[in-house]
């Protein structure tokens, strides 16, 4: 059962991330958002341009969770 709560976790999880990219695609296709100053000194330009969605179905194979 904890591969079956796994792969449809990883699915889940890809649908999102799929979704939250084909929206940050269309983001920077029309530039909403790109009119303010950032430095790109600072880490938040990647983190910015990152999935912010956290892998939580690693948890079901006892491996570990992050990004």
């Amino acid at each position: 059962m904890s591969y079956v709560k796994y792969f449809l976790g990883a699915a889940w999880w890809r649908l999102r991330a799929g979704w939250w990219y084909l929206t940050l695609g269309l983001r920077l296709f029309f530039a909403v958002g790109l009119d303010q100053d950032f430095d790109p000194a600072k880490d938040e330009v990647g983190k910015r341009f990152r999935c912010p969605y956290r892998r939580n179905y690693r948890r079901y194979l006892n491996k570990p969770v992050g990004r």
